[in-house]
């Protein structure tokens, strides 16, 4: 069937969905083994290094691609097709530097010497702000971690949650109160730091080879350049936007991903299956079976089309930003819940045989509920919606 929402796109973003496509089809014989063994998939970090994708959204000025939101959604739709995990590891480097160069939000300086480091050697960054006693830091709250000044730089201590990629991170971005203050700061934290261990405490049931492990930093020194961002409480933030749009359209993408991967599993099951009541036809010749096919597609088709309009419309009108945010919002979360809808129905289809690791929907069916999770719900998409609305 003729991709419609592909129809259109450049040239130079055809290129870049080959190669997001081509990485796909590496990793997928690789995700049901590191899925079964919770290991992180470090032979997919070769192959990323080598395409140079983690230098996707790095400036071209930098040595990297400069995608845009829009080419960055394509890429890590294709890319979670092959492998979920490695496709969320991947996210957070790329919506954090894609957000920070379309906002200058960063000191000049800083942020060229860590483009440099991701395109020189591959470096590989997160953003490590979760933490168990305030949650998501998108809900406010300070930070338990502290960072104390000390002559020449910063003294940090702390524990944070949900570190994707963690065995693998070269670099991170830690998020800390700022000791005697009510502000904040974002440090750029080497992982081979002294006092900075991996605490592998990752156990979920799904995206088990992201290693979501807690980072645990015991009185790590840095220097006073690593200092990023001071943040002032109620202070706005400083990339006017641009990390959340990042973050939530990119995340949404993977998603529908690891669904468009359902679906070629079921279909791929539906054509082979045929069992001696159909005398010899394959499942995939019933009309019920068709119909559900037909509702699967249509709903991916749907927050397909709202996630690419929202992403195209961020990138070539930057003076509307502000007043999307409860779009990019929605798209997120019309993108996750779909994704899931649609990997329900896949399995569905297939029957009993898709909650057997022999298929892959099995795997599929558990990493594609972590959308969920991220911000912001479909209920709080919705109420920010509603409140664009009401208030004109």
């Amino acid at each position: 069937m003729i991709d419609i929402l592909h129809l259109n796109l450049s040239e130079r973003q055809r290129g870049l969905v080959a190669v997001a496509r081509d990485l796909a089809s590496r990793f997928a014989p690789r995700a049901a083994e590191h899925d079964r063994s919770a290991t992180f998939p470090f032979a997919n970090l070769v192959d990323l290094r080598a395409a140079g994708y983690q230098a996707l959204t790095v400036p071209a000025s930098y040595g990297g691609r400069g995608a845009t939101l829009f080419e960055t959604v394509l890429c890590q739709e294709q890319l979670a097709q092959g492998d979920g995990p490695t496709a969320l590891v991947l996210a957070m480097p790329l919506h954090l530097i894609g957000g920070i160069a379309e906002s200058s939000a960063w000191p000049g300086p800083a942020f060229e010497r860590l483009c440099r480091e991701i395109v020189d050697r591959g470096a590989l960054i997160n953003s490590a702000a979760s933490e168990r006693e305030m949650g998501s830091p998108s809900r406010g709250g300070l930070f338990a971690t502290v960072a104390q000044e000390v002559e020449g730089g910063w003294r940090i201590s702390g524990r944070k949650i949900y570190t994707s990629g963690a065995p693998a991170l070269t670099h991170a971005l830690v998020g800390a109160t700022l000791a005697g203050t009510s502000a904040t700061g974002v440090f750029l934290v080497p992982m081979d730091a002294p006092g900075v261990s991996v605490d592998p405490t990752w156990n979920g049931s799904g995206m088990r080879a992201a290693r979501n492990d807690d980072l645990v930093l015991a009185n790590v020194l840095v220097d006073a350049a690593d200092l990023l961002v001071r943040r002032e409480p109620g202070a706005p933030d400083a990339t006017g936007g641009s990390a959340g749009a990042w973050f939530q359209l990119t995340i949404g993408a993977l998603y529908l991903g690891i669904a468009q991967a359902a679906r070629t599993a079921a279909l791929d099951y539906a054509r082979d299956r045929r069992p001696t009541a159909l005398d010899g036809q394959a499942i995939s010749t019933l009309e019920p079976i068709r119909r559900q096919f037909g509702t699967l597609e249509a709903t991916l088709l749907s927050a397909r089309a709202l996630l690419y309009q929202v992403a195209q419309t961020w990138d070539s009108h930057p003076a509307e930003r502000a007043s999307l945010k409860a779009l990019v919002g929605l798209a997120k979360a019309t993108a996750a819940t779909s994704a899931v809808a649609a990997v329900d129905q896949a399995m569905l289809i297939v029957g009993g045989a898709a909650l057997t690791s022999d298929l892959a929907l099995e795997r599929l069916s558990r990493d594609v509920r972590a959308g969920l999770f991220h911000p912001p719900t479909l209920d709080a998409a919705l109420i920010g919606l509603g409140t664009v609305l009401v208030e004109g």
